[in-house]
């Protein structure tokens, strides 16, 4: 069962509530709150979930930024609090070729991805995308992954490594 509304000053809101197939106990009943709101040129979200035994609250803000997409959302559920804030952006049409940058920091580390693609020639295409994270609890661990795939109309082969593992060579066919 579900209600959405309009209401002034542009905000949506929107309620749910939800049982599992074939229950029909009200105590199993998992309920969903939403409103949104645009802000400052972006969008402002809050959204509470929530069942007899548990409730998560999450509140998150996003908008255009110099090319790209800004974001930042923070959250409580099971007693946890987590947050992300994050920067994403594509670089299509400033590069030969498809590429973007995503880079942010929540919870568990701060991470970043780099994706580019293009034509090579005759039928050759070729992917890139890198990332790392940094684990900021008690591991303090880096993590490390890179793959480059070349492809054509008959298959593909892609080479890629992270860290801590060997390299691998993967070839095979795609269907597109």
């Amino acid at each position: 069962l579900g209600a959405r509304r309009e209401l002034p000053g542009g905000v949506e809101a929107s309620y749910s509530v939800e049982n599992p197939v074939g229950v029909y106990d009200l105590a199993s009943s998992t309920h969903r709150g939403r409103l949104s709101a645009a802000v400052a040129g972006g969008e402002a979200v809050l959204q509470v979930e929530g069942d007899a035994s548990s409730q998560a609250y999450e509140g998150s803000y996003v908008r255009d930024l110099q090319g790209g997409r800004a974001g930042v959302r923070l959250s409580r559920k099971d007693g946890a609090l987590g947050y992300n804030v994050s920067y994403a952006r594509d670089f299509d049409g400033v590069l030969d070729g498809d590429a973007g940058v995503h880079i942010g920091i929540d919870e568990a580390g701060v991470y970043g991805k780099v994706t580019a693609s293009r034509e090579v020639g005759q039928g050759l295409g070729a992917d890139y995308e890198a990332s790392a994270r940094f684990e900021t609890g008690e591991d303090r661990r880096l993590q490390l992954q890179h793959a480059l795939k070349l492809s054509n109309k008959l298959g593909y082969a892609q080479l890629a490594h992270g860290s801590g593992e060997a390299p691998r060579l993967r070839v095979g066919y795609e269907f597109n």
